[in-house]
């Protein structure tokens, strides 16, 4: 994912986090639903760019199966994990009883 944003495909790499859900993989053939906003020619920029910049023919299928999260909703998702597991810390529970309506805004450590 990381590659295609080094490439300066900011656009290509915003859809991949946001718009694409991970139906299949095996190497040179990647199966992808499409959420509704992504570009109907995702799979071919995707596809051209593989080819250009790794001399790599890889295939890009799209699908109706549900497939996994977007990388976007994997990452809200441990965020929020995270953010319970915090919570749950018994120095953390001691600091939100001893000042009442204390809320937890941001987690550095991670």
């Amino acid at each position: 994912m990381a590659w295609v944003a080094h490439q300066r495909e900011g656009i290509l790499h915003g859809h991949l986090l946001y718009d694409i859900h991970l139906v299949a993989f095996k190497p040179f053939h990647v199966t992808l639903r499409l959420a509704q906003k992504a570009p109907r020619d995702l799979p071919h920029k995707l596809e051209s760019l593989l080819k250009k910049e790794r001399g790599e023919a890889w295939t890009i299928a799209i699908s109706d199966e549900i497939g996994h999260l977007t990388l976007h909703e994997k990452n809200q998702r441990a965020s929020e994990e995270h953010r319970a597991e915090v919570l749950k810390a018994p120095l953390v529970k001691v600091l939100m009883d001893a000042f009442p309506g204390t809320t937890l805004v941001h987690i550095e450590d991670r």
